[in-house]
């Protein structure tokens, strides 16, 4: 037992530091899935069509939020160290990198949401129902995108300097107000006509346009480890912005890749009916609420991880600071799982659908809960520990071609070729996480990527 405790560390201060970190950046993350969540019941109160259209309409911005979150995770690596080594005039020229090219994305999805809603929509599905709401959807609530670039990127970089409280405390406000106003416009309460999926579009812009108002107004007087000034986007320091390529492209491609995976997957349960896109849209929803905790780790482990190799301190412990940080992550994956699965049946009454689209919600339910155990190991390891240390080209390597090769190939085949059950299709579009897994622990062993990636500025 000795021998094994010695792999790990057990300070008190530690586990103070992870809980600090890891908490907040939960419940940011809570308060985004609640809304997902809260959006979900209201606009499937509408009707299952409507839920289906909202659900795949969405996929635009879940594209969207993991490029910028990409974007944000690349600079923030090279944040992380560059807090630890306490180069401030290095993290300013970072940001002002990540920032400008976060940013110029944001416009360019927005504008191709918003003018060609349709064409997007086509992607998806086929089911001219679903294309007429999601595109009515789409026109206004691609709005957001201009908003959200700026504010979520700003919140990830300040993540890597472990200032996670601003972000929560905001991230909060637009929750509350974005539900207020969903109730308000979905089913016209206080006076307001009931504007439906436009309505919930609309919410959702004023939310995140306030959102990025106070983003704007905390970081030009109040932040401080950043030192962003707006005068400074778009300078870029050559040689900071090919370390920024260098490590910031493979994750851009990493959660660019995976988001277009995980809407290759979407698109195939768009062409087959809307019980099955229901049911998937319930889930996917619940199981993002059941990862909240694991990202929470993971999102600690960044900067936890980065910080300590950029400080150059010694890195023998490194290693035992990423064990304890991957069996905290799994200890918090078996809990939620058992969570979500017992409370599987309370949380379905919350919805108006059929009692079939509840039952196979049920059995997905099943097969997700041990897909989140697994993702309680490879997402700390992948997005937190891996990342810090710069290995971002064997995380995107991995997380790509195990999506690629085996989840869209087989979910495909089970759904076109085999005409298998539906949840034999969903399981075979979870197989990625079968494949990564034992992947992911082989390179954890191997340390490679314990590495300082700072130079002299």
């Amino acid at each position: 037992m000795t021998k094994i405790l010695s792999k790990f560390i057990l300070e008190r201060h530690f586990f103070l530091v992870l809980v600090g970190l890891a908490l907040p950046i939960a419940l940011q993350d809570l308060v985004k899935f609640s809304l997902s969540l809260a959006d979900n019941i209201m606009v499937g109160q509408i009707s299952e069509a409507a839920l289906g259209a909202v659900t795949l309409a969405s996929q635009p911005f879940f594209i969207f939020s993991m490029l910028s979150f990409g974007i944000a995770s690349g600079g923030g690596v090279l944040v992380a160290q560059y807090y630890g080594k306490h180069d401030a005039k290095a993290i300013q020229k970072i940001v002002s990198i990540t920032l400008s090219i976060g940013i110029l994305f944001s416009f360019l999805v927005g504008f191709i949401t918003t003018v060609f809603p349709e064409q997007v929509m086509k992607i998806f599905t086929n089911d001219a129902e679903l294309i007429s709401i999601g595109v009515d959807y789409l026109r206004i609530q691609g709005i957001t995108y201009y908003f959200y670039g700026f504010s979520n990127t700003m919140i990830m970089l300040m993540r890597s300097t472990r200032e996670v409280k601003a972000g929560l405390i905001i991230n909060v406000i637009a929750f509350f107000l974005n539900v207020f106003l969903n109730w308000v416009l979905i089913f016209g309460h206080l006076g307001f006509p009931a504007m439906g999926v436009k309505g919930a579009a609309l919410g959702t812009v004023i939310a995140r346009a306030v959102e990025c108002i106070i983003m704007l107004i905390y970081v030009r007087f109040y932040e401080r480890h950043l030192n962003f000034r707006f005068k400074k986007l778009f300078h870029f320091d050559r040689f900071l912005f090919a370390d920024f390529l260098h490590y910031s492209i493979p994750v851009v491609i990493n959660e660019s890749g995976w988001a277009v995976g995980v809407s290759a997957q979407s698109v195939i349960l768009g062409h087959l009916n809307s019980t099955i896109i229901a049911a998937a849209s319930i889930v996917g929803t619940l199981q993002q609420m059941a990862l909240i905790f694991i990202f929470g780790v993971a999102g600690a482990s960044a900067p936890i991880i980065g910080n300590i190799l950029g400080g150059g301190k010694d890195f023998s412990k490194v290693k035992k600071y990423a064990n304890t940080l991957l069996a905290s992550g799994v200890l918090v994956g078996i809990l939620t799982a058992s969570c979500l699965f017992i409370f599987k049946d309370a949380i379905l009454t919350l919805y108006a659908i059929p009692a079939e689209t509840i039952q196979l919600a049920k059995t997905f339910i099943g097969i997700q809960c041990i897909m989140v155990v697994l993702q309680s190991y490879s997402t700390p390891s992948i997005v937190g520990i891996l990342r810090a240390g710069g290995d971002t080209t064997f995380t995107s390597i991995i997380d790509i071609g195990s999506l690629w090769v085996f989840s869209i190939p087989l979910g495909y085949l089970a759904g076109f070729v085999w005409e298998a059950s539906y949840p034999i299709i969903f399981l075979m579009l979870r197989t990625d996480e079968l494949a990564k897994f034992p992947i992911i622990i082989w390179r954890i062993q191997q340390k490679k990527w314990i590495r300082n990636v700072t130079r002299t500025v």
